[in-house]
């Protein structure tokens, strides 16, 4: 199965997980030839799911942020809950990178534990993982081997690491947490408005507004859900969708640019040369060649 990460990234406020038919998650196993597919500087941008993502990666790092929280994962697990705004940069591949990608349909969980929406997983609570490595590894055997009823075994599986993340990494939500899940709504909504008007003349004055909210305090709600000011984000995101047409279309710069919401052709220039090092028409000349 492929990553359900693809380049394109469309819409990422809401990602729709698509599931296999009888097994109740999305599993991957990425391995090298995997990761070649994606360009080196891949960057997963704010989203958030109903699932329950739980991967393991190895042989690799990325930067992991949840708002104002920034963690680098190195050999190890990452954990994003119901609902959390997230996103992803890969920081190093090496050449036996190994993950596996397993993100839990809400539905199923919900199925199986109906106070899934009181609590929240926090792998934190323990530093050995070996119990849940052990589980991932069972579970990257079966499912690479799959037969006509190997999705019972695998969703056997899934039901072992589900009691394993209850039993082990399970928190009962405090009320600064359902606050903190309250506020990640309205940034849903911020982030789905930004996605949708990306094209147009968003500035932090008219975004306040449309949300009825100061821009002081606008500012500093985005930054700290997000991770990124408003400015920023909304740069890189116009980036994201302009860098597409870049490299799979014929489209001049300059329509790029006003395609994609960018002041002019110099703003879409100097904002892909500061992270490409490369203006877009020297990049696009180095894929053809």
């Amino acid at each position: 199965m492929a990553l359900c990460y693809n380049r394109n990234m469309e819409n990422y406020t809401y990602e729709k997980i698509k599931h296999s038919n009888k097994i109740p998650a999305l599993i991957a196993i990425v391995r090298k030839k995997e990761i070649d597919q994606f360009p080196n500087d891949m960057f997963i941008h704010s989203h958030w799911h109903r699932s329950i993502e739980v991967s393991l990666i190895e042989h690799a790092s990325c930067i992991l942020q949840m708002g104002n929280r920034k963690r680098i994962i190195e050999n190890d697990f990452t954990c994003v809950n119901s609902g959390e705004v997230h996103s992803i940069r890969p920081v190093r591949f090496d050449e036996d990178v190994h993950c596996i990608i397993l993100v839990l349909a809400y539905d199923f969980v919900k199925r199986v534990y109906p106070q899934i929406d009181d609590v929240v997983f926090d792998l934190s609570i323990k530093k050995d993982h070996r119990d849940l490595y052990a589980l991932y590894m069972k579970l990257e055997e079966l499912y690479l081997n799959q037969n006509e009823f190997s999705y019972l075994k695998v969703t056997a599986c899934l039901l072992e690491i589900l009691n394993c993340l209850l039993e082990n990494y399970c928190l009962v939500k405090d009320k600064s947490m359902k606050k903190t899940a309250r506020c990640q709504e309205e940034i849903k909504e911020i982030l789905s408005y930004l996605h949708d008007h990306y094209q147009e003349d968003l500035t932090l004055k008219n975004m306040s507004e449309h949300f009825s909210m100061s821009q002081e305090h606008f500012s500093r709600k985005f930054h700290y859900y997000v991770g990124r000011t408003f400015r920023d984000y909304l740069i890189n995101y116009r980036l994201m969708k302009a860098y597409e047409d870049i490299v799979h279309t014929d489209l001049t710069i300059q329509d790029i640019s006003q395609k994609h919401g960018f002041l002019n052709v110099k703003s879409l220039i100097h904002a892909f040369s500061a992270i490409y090092h490369e203006t877009p028409l020297q990049y696009r000349k180095k894929l053809m060649r």
